[in-house]
C-alpha cells in the first residue's frame, strides 16, 4: 500500500513537472531559435506580467520598482486589414496595453502610476492615458532665474495625461489629435533662495495641445526603419486648471535607416522644446535630455537635442549600440551658442526579448560633461 502510494506520488509529482516545464517552453522559449522570449507569455493574455523596474536616471539616483503589464490580446493577431495602408513595414498593428506600477529611488523619489496605450479601429485611433501620484526629488540649477547653484527641492502631487489621436486618411501614416496634461504640484525647497516669482510654492499645471504625427516605424518599441515626426502646440492657462498662462511648442523627429541589411542599423533624433510666456514655472522650463545629463541639468525657455545611436547586430538576438549627442539652451530662439554644446554619448548591449513585438532589452554606459551613468533600455530611449 505504503509502495504503491509512493509512486503514485512520483507520478503526479513527474506530471506537474512536465506540465510546468512544458508552460516554460511555451511562454518563454522561441521554438524557432529556442531562445529566451517572453513573446508566448505576452500573448497568452492571462493577467498582468510582474515587470521589475530598475531606475538609473542621474537626477533621482538608483532605485527601483514593480510594474503589471497586461497585453489585450496576441499580437501575432494584430494586423492591418489587407488595403488599409500603403506605406512600407505596418502590417503589426502598436500593441494595446496596461500597466500598473510603483517605483522607489535613494533620494526618496517615489512615483504610482496607472497607464494605458493602445490603437483601435485598425489604427484609425489612437490612445495614451495616465493617472499617478508622485513624491519627487530634483535639483534645481538656476536656469538664468537665479544665480548658478545646486537648489534641491521636492514636488509631489496628482498627474493625469491624456491623448487621443486620430488618422483621418486610413491609406496615410498621419495622425492629429489633442492631449491634456494636469498637475497639481506642490513644491518645497531644501534651503533658501531668493523670491523669485517663477519658483512659487504651489503650482497647478493645466495645458492643452494639438498634435500633428506621421509615423511609418515598423515597430513602437525597438524601431529600425522608418520615421516618427511630431509636432505639438498649445497652451497651459487658468481656464485649463492651471494657475499661470503661457504657450508651449514641441516637436521630435525620430528617423531610423537600416545602413547593411540585418546588420548594422542607424537612428537620428532632433528634438526642440520652447515655453514662453507670463511665469513659466522653473520645473517646465525645457532642459537637454541626453544620456549622461541628469534631468533639468541645463534648462533654459528654449532647447535643441541632436543624437545618433548605431546598433549592430552581433550574434543571434544579441547586439551592441552606440549612441553620442549634443545639447543646447537658450532665453530665446536666436540667442543659441552653438559653439558651446554640452555632449554625451556612451555605449551598450541589447537583447531581442520578445520577437513577437520587436522589443530588444539591455544596458547602457554614458558619459556626460560632468558625470558617468547607466541606463536600463527597455525597448527605445526615444519614447516621446
Amino acid at each position: 500500500m505504503n509502495k504503491t502510494f509512493f509512486l503514485l506520488c512520483i507520478l503526479l509529482g513527474s506530471t506537474t513537472l512536465i506540465k510546468a516545464q512544458s508552460k516554460f517552453q511555451e511562454y518563454f522559449i522561441d521554438s524557432t531559435d529556442h531562445a529566451i522570449d517572453v513573446s508566448g507569455f505576452l500573448n497568452a493574455g492571462y493577467g498582468f506580467l510582474p515587470v521589475p523596474i530598475v531606475i538609473t536616471e542621474p537626477a533621482v539616483g538608483f532605485g527601483g520598482g514593480l510594474a503589471g503589464i497586461y497585453f489585450h490580446g496576441n499580437q501575432k493577431e494584430r494586423v492591418v486589414e489587407e488595403g488599409e495602408n500603403n506605406f512600407e513595414n505596418s502590417k503589426n498593428l502598436p500593441p494595446v496595453l496596461t500597466a500598473v506600477a510603483g517605483m522607489y529611488t535613494e533620494n526618496g523619489t517615489w512615483v504610482t502610476m496607472l497607464a494605458h496605450q493602445g490603437s483601435y479601429l485598425n489604427d484609425r485611433l489612437r490612445y495614451t492615458g495616465a493617472l499617478g501620484y508622485m513624491n519627487i526629488n530634483l535639483t534645481f540649477y538656476g536656469a538664468g532665474l537665479i544665480s548658478e547653484d545646486k537648489y534641491a527641492f521636492n514636488m509631489k502631487g496628482f498627474l493625469t495625461f491624456q491623448e487621443f489621436l486620430f488618422r483621418p486618411v486610413a491609406k496615410l501614416p498621419f495622425f492629429t489629435g489633442l492631449n491634456y496634461v494636469y498637475f497639481n504640484n506642490n513644491i518645497t525647497f531644501d534651503t533658501q533662495i531668493p523670491e523669485v516669482e517663477p519658483l512659487q510654492d504651489e503650482t497647478n499645471l493645466g495645458g492643452m495641445n494639438v498634435v500633428a504625427m506621421w509615423d511609418t516605424r515598423n515597430n513602437t518599441f525597438t524601431p529600425f526603419k522608418g520615421i516618427m515626426t511630431a509636432t505639438e502646440f498649445g497652451i497651459f492657462a487658468k481656464a485649463l486648471g492651471g494657475d499661470n498662462d503661457y504657450w508651449n511648442f514641441s516637436h521630435r523627429t525620430y528617423f531610423y535607416q537600416p545602413i547593411v541589411k540585418e546588420k548594422l542599423f542607424s537612428g537620428y533624433r532632433v528634438k526642440f522644446d520652447s515655453k514662453w510666456g507670463d511665469n513659466v514655472p522653473f520645473y517646465e522650463l525645457p532642459f537637454v535630455s541626453l544620456r549622461g545629463i541628469p534631468a533639468l541639468r541645463y534648462q533654459e525657455h528654449n532647447a535643441l537635442t541632436l543624437e545618433t545611436e548605431w546598433r549592430w547586430q552581433v550574434f543571434k538576438r544579441w547586439s551592441a549600440v552606440g549612441f553620442v549627442g549634443a545639447g543646447f539652451v537658450a532665453p530665446k530662439i536666436n540667442a543659441f551658442d552653438f559653439g558651446d554644446p554640452k555632449v554625451a554619448g556612451g555605449g551598450g548591449f541589447r537583447y531581442l526579448i520578445a520577437s513577437d513585438y520587436g522589443l530588444h532589452a539591455g544596458i547602457d554606459v554614458a558619459k556626460g560633461p560632468e558625470i558617468w551613468a547607466w541606463y536600463l533600455t527597455i525597448g527605445s530611449n526615444w519614447f516621446r
